[in-house]
């Protein structure tokens, strides 16, 4: 497991044996303004793809989060989708929105 940690987002990235190598990242410590930019949420997928060399990106969304409706839809727009069976137990206070790459 690699932590990423700055000013923008806090992630890890998980390999695992038989499954995608896959960045989550924390939606409540991201500053949601910049998921809702899409340049930031393509600088995030580019980061993925090209630096960490993952298969899929994972935003754990706080369900409290003000326009989350809105944001779901940018994130939808750039090819997100909710995620209904993660490979791990998620909090039910998170929504999960999953983009391959």
């Amino acid at each position: 497991m690699q932590i990423l940690s700055g000013s923008a987002w806090d992630a890890f990235v998980i390999s695992l044996p038989g499954r995608p190598k896959t960045l989550y990242v924390d939606g409540q410590t991201a500053q949601l303004t910049n998921l809702r930019e899409r340049s930031s949420v393509v600088a995030l997928l580019d980061l993925a793809d090209e630096q960490l060399e993952c298969s899929a990106v994972i935003i754990a969304l706080p369900k409290t989060s003000e326009g989350l409706d809105q944001l779901i839809h940018s994130l939808m727009y750039v090819g997100g989708q909710i995620v209904t069976k993660p490979p791990f137990k998620a909090s039910s206070a998170y929504l999960l929105v999953g983009m391959e790459l």
